[in-house]
């Protein structure tokens, strides 16, 4: 399939299917980006990997986190990242993470891409970056297409390097429950992608948890998943007695025939997947409710029988007495729901910093082309538009908020002041 052609269908996806095009109308330029893939394709200079990068520049233009467009890896493409990740600190990338990038370490800093400061380029790529808070940029659409960039190194000593690409390296997924002190358990959750893996891990703890004072959560880079992955480990973070809010955020879903199959092929993807019992229940309510509104625009699907279910189902426990999360703004999407359910609870504290924000559009679904590329866009809104909506685009806040710095990438600062507040109790 020509290139152009695919991103016609996307053009129409975003004008049509997607959650967000209503309130967000006009708000992109497609007739640029054809007219770069055309001239790009007719040349025949156009690869894959430049063709996501276009795709993912357009997208750019709806403002949108909860929204992607992925390059497979393959025997006849590979997929490249500049191999690091940066964090901006008083106009100065910090190389937060290095992973495939092997000339040098954590805590690098980077002065200037392609021979513009910091600074500069944060003037003229706003949209780029999709925030204004320094500590929630976003670098890695910047970096991975410069040239070269000016880092000082360990030594001090300011260095020129032309920026590598590199095979991208798949990510692990991390689920981990470990005790750091007698009374004090660690849980990391990385994602809540596998829903039985994780029910199964805290199943195998669930006499760890009962027994331990303090639980501290680490979803600082809880990239998402299933949010009732969280279901089994909720329950103790609330009191006897105490149980999530039942106040229910009304959803409005595009029900538009491509939606309704694309969400269809996904409940059915899901249910081989999982035996997990909240899921099965909320994906069958949410396959008769597609099949009933199809072609009918945006409809608010009737979730209160399950959301009481559940409620009504929950049973909390007086230990852990103390849970701490720490949060931050890569937690996203499924994660930062949980942080969100998790917050109601008297025993919870949410450290950090705030979390992405970016469900107020959401409920995903995938469409794939040539086994190369996949688009992955939200169908359903909040029915709080965006413009009013309290976390969208600032996350959900924590009770104690740390601001990062350097600092951060020698020590786990958010988990010292979780040790300290445990020690305070």
């Amino acid at each position: 399939m020509k290139y152009v052609n695919i991103f016609a269908e996307i053009v129409s996806i975003m004008h049509q299917d997607y959650a967000g095009y209503e309130e967000k109308k006009g708000w992109d330029n497609p007739d640029y980006f054809t007219e770069k893939i055309e001239r790009l394709e007719s040349s025949e200079l156009m690869t894959p990997q430049q063709f996501a990068e276009i795709v993912n520049e357009y997208l750019i233009s709806f403002q949108d986190r909860h929204m992607y467009f992925h390059l497979h890896h393959s025997e006849k493409v590979e997929v490249k990242t500049c191999g690091f990740t940066v964090r901006n600190y008083e106009d100065t990338l910090y190389v937060t993470e290095v992973h495939e990038e092997n000339r040098f370490g954590k805590g690098a800093r980077i002065v200037s891409i392609d021979g513009q400061s910091i600074s500069s380029i944060r003037k003229q790529q706003r949209a780029m970056l999709r925030e204004s808070h320094p500590e929630r940029e976003e670098w890695d659409e910047i970096l991975n297409k410069a040239t070269y960039f000016e880092l000082i190194n360990e030594n001090g000593d300011v260095v020129e390097l032309e920026l590598n690409l590199y095979r991208r390296t798949p990510k692990k997924s991390t689920y981990d429950i470990r005790s750091i002190n007698e009374d004090t358990l660690l849980v990391t959750l990385s994602d809540f992608g596998d829903t039985d893996r994780i029910v199964n891990l805290i199943e195998k703890h669930k006499d760890d948890l009962l027994a331990s004072k303090n639980v501290i959560v680490d979803v600082r880079h809880n990239s998402g998943g299933n949010a009732h992955a969280s279901n089994s480990l909720v329950r103790y973070f609330y009191k006897e007695g105490e149980k999530p809010s039942t106040e229910l955020k009304v959803r409005e879903f595009n029900c538009s025939d491509r939606n309704v199959e694309l969400f269809l092929k996904f409940a059915e993807k899901v249910r081989s997947s999982t035996d997990d019992e909240d899921t099965l229940k909320m994906l069958e309510c949410g396959e008769n409710q597609f099949k009933t509104y199809r072609n009918q625009g945006f409809v608010a699907f009737d979730f209160s029988e399950f959301i009481a279910d559940r409620v009504n189902d929950f049973e909390g426990e007086d230990n852990p007495e103390n849970v701490i999360i720490l949060s931050d703004y890569y937690c996203a999407s499924a994660g930062e729901e949980f942080v969100g359910t998790s917050k109601g609870s008297s025993k919870v504290t949410i450290v950090g910093r705030a979390t992405m924000g970016l469900n107020d559009y959401s409920d995903l679904v995938s469409i794939n082309w040539d086994n190369q590329f996949t688009l992955y866009y939200p169908i359903s809104r909040l029915e709080q538009k965006t413009e009013v909506h309290p976390i969208h685009g600032k996350g959900i806040q924590p009770d104690i908020y740390i601001k990062w710095t350097p600092k951060h990438i020698e020590e786990d600062i958010d988990l010292q002041q979780a040790l300290k507040l445990i020690n305070r109790s």
